[in-house]
């Protein structure tokens, strides 16, 4: 993944690189039966694991995941304001005491590039139990990877529409150029 940086021209979210794309994707087909078997164990409710997708959404700021997880957490019953505390990184005052220590471990995984310490997942196992551990880490990597495809998008409008820009200008400059040498021609050849 690449870092945001902090220049005005350049794309500034975390997204995939053509050398991590891969081992990306690897990871979510890896996950994929375990978020299968975390949807059937029911052991995370659908707005728990709305939460927990908001969570790790307002740690890396995907467009696209973030209107629709927030739209899906209204379909759950979640308040405006717990979303709007959840999408602002507040979930001390968004949530229970019981789900804080799941959106605390989903915001510092987002945080770490998907390497939170072994301390994070001793808390989350010791909070829930291994079994739901498993299950709120298969939704958090379920959406880290939505997050980093949706920037990685983003990045590459962004990137493509900087180059058309500059195409744009050498243009406008090529041109004005041109103008003024054909200009200073008929003043010194008048026809």
């Amino acid at each position: 993944m690449t870092e945001p940086e902090d220049t005005a021209d350049e794309f500034q979210k975390k997204t995939f690189t053509i050398r991590t794309l891969p081992l990306g994707i690897a990871r979510f087909v890896h996950n994929i039966p375990r978020l299968v078997r975390a949807r059937r164990a029911d052991r995370v409710t659908d707005q728990f694991a709305e939460k927990i997708m908001l969570a790790v959404t307002a740690v890396n700021e995907c467009q696209y995941c973030t209107r629709y997880h927030t739209d899906l957490a209204r379909e759950t019953g979640m308040d405006q304001e717990t979303i709007a505390k959840i999408l602002e990184n507040d979930v001390g005052s968004a949530v229970d005491d019981d789900e804080q220590p799941a959106l605390v471990f989903a915001q510092r995984y987002a945080e770490t590039d998907e390497n939170p310490d072994q301390e994070a997942l001793t808390g989350l196992r010791e909070a829930y139990g291994r079994e739901t551990a498993a299950d709120i880490l298969a939704f958090v990597r379920a959406i880290y990877f939505g997050n980093l495809l949706g920037n990685t998008y983003d990045g590459v409008r962004f990137t493509l529409s900087q180059r058309a820009q500059t195409g744009r200008q050498y243009f406008r400059s090529a041109s004005a150029r041109l103008g003024r040498a054909v200009e200073r021609l008929r003043e010194r050849c008048p026809v």
